[in-house]
């Protein structure tokens, strides 16, 4: 009787440490959720008031600086959460974590990211959550590709362009063209034709 008592106890205690423990992640869940609602809800209205002053008083005025500086200000604020969020979760906080579409802030304010080093650092992280169906693909490729031409490599995907020295829009060097939207479907990206035609790329 007295072992059956025993059995028993310990069965509620550790049932109530499992109910406990549930509790906390679904809590913990929560406050993910609303720390990165939060963060894009300030990027995008902060993002939108610099498009207003842009369109006002033109790139290179005062105003416009002033407005870019406190933009990448609050981008350095907004990484410096997100990797708390990344630490919280044990991984990136994609689809399964936080539903869509906050799956895509944490990636958002990485790609916002003015260092190098930054994107080198969370793109493998980046890439696993893409192929696990945690991320969209297609911002991974540009993220990808971004990382290439900074490092003065081929890209694999063809989405970043530039004005050459004839003042014309062009692709930067693409490696293995020939597989080139092969690739590109494999990231949900549309073909590359298309994509010429609608960035306005003459070939």
């Amino acid at each position: 009787m007295k072992t059956k008592f025993f059995s028993l106890l310990v069965l509620c205690v550790v049932t109530v440490s499992g109910w406990a423990q549930a509790t906390k992640n679904t809590a913990n869940l929560a406050d993910v959720r609303k720390r990165l609602t939060q963060i894009y809800e300030k990027d995008q209205k902060e993002r939108a008031a610099y498009d207003a002053v842009e369109r006002q008083y033109g790139w290179g005025a005062k105003e416009a600086q002033d407005t870019r500086q406190k933009i990448k200000d609050m981008d350095k604020e907004h990484l410096a959460e997100v990797e708390k969020v990344i630490d919280q979760v044990g991984g990136y906080p994609g689809r399964s974590v936080v539903g869509q579409p906050l799956d895509q802030v944490a990636f958002l304010i990485i790609q916002h990211s003015t260092d190098r080093a930054v994107h080198e650092k969370y793109l493998p992280m980046l890439t696993e959550a893409a192929q696990k169906g945690e991320l969209d693909k297609a911002g991974v490729a540009f993220l990808t590709d971004q990382v290439k031409v900074q490092k003065k490599e081929k890209q694999i995907y063809g989405t970043q362009i530039h004005i050459n020295n004839q003042g014309k829009k062009d692709v930067y060097p693409v490696e293995d063209e020939g597989n080139l939207d092969q690739r590109r479907k494999e990231m949900d990206l549309e073909p590359m034709s298309a994509y010429l035609a609608r960035m306005g790329v003459k070939k």
